[in-house]
């Protein structure tokens, strides 16, 4: 039903670009800056301000007892004085003051206190808290201290009367919304005054769109001035666009310099990045040695990236020793920091029982964890795995459900497979037209086999309106992949002339092809080919051998013409021990047809020793798939008691079965046994419906058992005793071709 799932690569499907278009598959450099994360406020020592105050002032003299108070932990008494001081304007108390409530430290910690504070020291030009609340309105929310805690319980339980005590309590509430464009502002005032943080955040700001269009020669700027810094993330900001082409042209090598410096300084991005170079060779010589070293690096500063990247080293051996243990290590750490390709990979090592145990249920798990996060391999694996029911039930319904959501993502074999889903009415309501529509989508994205389905559709005109000639376009271009599916297929309408010029060469080229490829269709057809005479006669020995083709690699229909013919001679002398052994075969991979010879062929010792107890068995798996012929026959040596026990009612069940289907021959069996009673009671009338049926056929016996019946209802109306009773029928097996 499915094809087997697509092996992809699993690196991140991230919005940043390729730094250059030659990348090892798995392996990209960062081409954007991440997201940025908010630094601790105000961590650094000793800060910033515009004006302090005279330390020999009575404010200075003030301030100074209060960051004493800080220093001995003594944060009430610190938060009591720098109010004090706060709230007759003293700049860097508002700071302070601002950092309190943001910690939670002396006061009731909260963002709206924090704000409010923030932005008075700001607006007299206090630069350090102008980058703080640009921090704020860059991420917003609310520090998540226990005023915030007592809200949302208090919300879950009454939210009116929790926003009313808010409130009164708390007058500039507990948090801020989101603002990106008064984010942008306070970096830029903060920037403007030489602050190192906010220079490279307003870059960034600037090369995201954040607060502002894209703007990369702003970007660029901001970024330089805080290179001469010597800030890391400016220099890994100048080394995406130098990478990428933000703004300037395309240079690799410089991108490669200016991930240098910012990976000297121990920047965790710029290691990712200049890992991912060295491993492609982008910009320099190849060196995955070095890649390694980087990624470790990295990984060990806690990159997510940076271990999904070392552990897929790892599993390939390439720079380092091929170490699945340590591989896993690392996939699991960065699945654990929920990077949804390292999910996948750990759900892929656990599948394959690579570095630890092989566990399809574990598997599951982290397929799951990553599909629910979005990401579209990870949708489409835990679809295949509840289509086969591995690691998890078999569910055609969620199958359905994940290959389309992954299908939705553009994965193009999710949209093949959700295709044959709809198709086949597959965990969903059948639905060609949408078939179409997802074989389509995959077909797009240049997928053959989406190809060839999608033109098998238009040739039987199913879910779209029946046209051979774009049936024979889409065909052509999956076989020009090499699908051979198409291939054989189109090798067909070339034969049919239909939907293309009738050119028997050309299909046999393409069956060929086909056939080279191990495709058994195409050997089966190649057959059909050299038994039909085209004017040139028909060539036996090599039909033969391509019959041969598809039946060793399993094609029930060849290997049931191979069995026939050697049945009957026509490849040469009967070979009545070879028609059997590829009855076999195809009896063993359910060919009810196959079942029915096979156990004839016991029953007369045809090519095989007589063995009534494996005739029955064969006869059995025949007739339980509807093989009426099987049917009629179990019946038979049920009664007789040949190769099994005796056991009419069993019998009896066969013969109906086998009557039910038009088999004159079980028809009058079963008109016997209600003839007589044996196993059922008498009912003459039901004994004559059936050999009504059986003389409709033309049964010869069936008007010699009518007429019994006739004169023993009359014996039976005159109150005579019964002479000449119709006796049940057991005569011997037929032997034919099944239905």
């Amino acid at each position: 039903m499915l094809d087997a799932p697509e092996e992809r690569a699993a690196e991140e499907r991230a919005a940043e670009e390729r730094p250059a278009e030659e990348r090892a598959p798995e392996e990209r450099p960062a081409a954007a800056a991440a997201d940025p994360v908010a630094p601790p406020p105000a961590r650094r020592a000793p800060l910033r301000r515009t004006a302090a105050p005279d330390p020999r002032s009575a404010g200075g003299r003030a301030l100074r007892a209060a960051l004493a108070a800080y220093a001995r932990d003594d944060y009430v008494d610190a938060a009591r004085q720098l109010t004090k001081l706060a709230r007759v304007g003293n700049a860097e108390a508002q700071y302070r003051l601002g950092f309190l409530y943001a910690q939670g430290k002396g006061v009731l910690g909260n963002l709206g206190d924090a704000i409010v504070w923030y932005r008075r020291a700001a607006e007299q030009g206090h630069v350090e808290a102008q980058y703080q609340l640009s921090l704020a309105y860059f991420f917003g929310g609310h520090a998540h201290f226990e005023v915030g805690r007592w809200y949302e319980t208090s919300a879950e339980i009454d939210k009116t009367t929790a926003d009313r005590n808010l409130e009164l309590m708390f007058p500039n509430g507990i948090g801020v919304l989101q603002d990106h464009a008064e984010a942008l502002r306070w970096s830029i005032a903060a920037a403007e005054q030489g602050h190192v943080e906010a220079q490279a955040r307003t870059g960034t700001m600037y090369a995201r769109g954040f607060g502002c269009e894209t703007d990369y020669e702003a970007a660029r700027r901001w970024y330089l001035l805080a290179a001469e810094q010597g800030d890391a993330s400016a220099e890994f900001g100048l080394g995406v666009l130098h990478a990428n082409g933000f703004g300037v042209g395309i240079d690799l090598p410089a991108a490669a310099r200016w991930y240098e410096k910012s990976a000297a300084k121990g920047y965790a991005d710029a290691q990712l990045a200049l890992g991912l170079m060295c491993a492609s060779g982008a910009g320099m010589e190849r060196d995955p040695e070095r890649a390694v070293l980087l990624f470790r690096q990295a990984a060990d500063a806690g990159n997510p990236r940076a271990r999904h990247n070392l552990a897929l080293h790892l599993v390939r051996g390439d720079g380092v020793p091929q170490n699945l243990v340590m591989a896993e290590t690392y996939f699991r750490q960065a699945a654990r920091q929920s990077y949804t390709p390292a999910m996948v990979q750990l759900g892929r090592m656990y599948s394959l029982g690579q570095g630890t145990a092989q566990s399809e249920s574990e598997a599951a798990l982290w397929y799951r964890a990553a599909a629910e996060a979005g990401d579209a391999e990870a949708q489409f694996m835990i679809a295949a795995l509840h289509a086969r029911g591995d690691g998890v039930p078999k569910r055609l319904v969620d199958a359905a459900r994940w290959f389309e959501k992954a299908a939705e993502q553009g994965h193009a074999t999710a949209q093949f497979n959700i295709g044959v889903f709809y198709r086949d009415g597959s965990g969903v309501e059948r639905d060609p037209a949408r078939a179409v529509e997802w074989f389509g989508r995959a077909a797009d994205q240049g997928l053959a086999v989406a190809q060839a389905n999608l033109g098998k559709l238009y040739l039987s005109g199913d879910g779209v309106p029946q046209d051979a000639k774009a049936a024979a376009r889409l065909l052509a271009r999956a076989a020009e992949a090499g699908d051979p599916d198409a291939e054989t297929t189109l090798g067909i309408l070339f034969l049919q002339g239909h939907g293309v010029d009738h050119d028997p060469a050309a299909a046999e080229e393409l069956f060929r092809l086909a056939a080279e490829r191990g495709y058994a269709p195409a050997w089966f057809q190649l057959g059909n080919f050299y038994s039909e005479d085209r004017g040139s006669g028909t060539n036996p020995s090599e039909a033969a051998r391509c019959y041969r083709g598809a039946a060793e690699a399993g094609h029930l229909a060849s290997q049931l013409i191979i069995a026939r013919n050697h049945l009957a001679g026509i490849w040469g002398p009967r070979d009545e021990a070879a028609a059997a052994a590829w009855f076999r075969r195809a009896a063993e991979a359910g060919h009810a047809g196959a079942q029915f010879q096979l156990a004839t062929m016991y029953c007369t010792a045809a090519g095989v020793p007589k063995d009534l107890d494996a005739a029955v068995a064969w006869y059995r798996r025949a007739a339980e798939q509807g093989e009426r012929i099987a049917q009629y026959n179990l019946a038979v040596m049920l009664v007789r008691g040949d190769g099994v026990e005796p056991d009419p009612e069993e019998a009896l069940n066969w013969y109906r079965k086998a009557a039910e289907q038009g088999v004159p021959e079980a028809q009058i069996a079963l008109g016997d046994f209600y003839a007589t009673g044996r196993g059922v009671a008498v009912d003459c009338d039901e004994a004559r419906r059936w050999f009504d049926k059986a003389a409709g056929q033309g049964h010869e016996g069936a008007a010699a058992r009518l007429a019994a019946l006739a004169r023993l209802q009359a014996q039976q109306v005159q109150g005579q005793q019964p002479a000449n009773a119709p006796a049940p029928q057991t005569g011997p097996q037929r032997a034919g071709s099944g239905s």
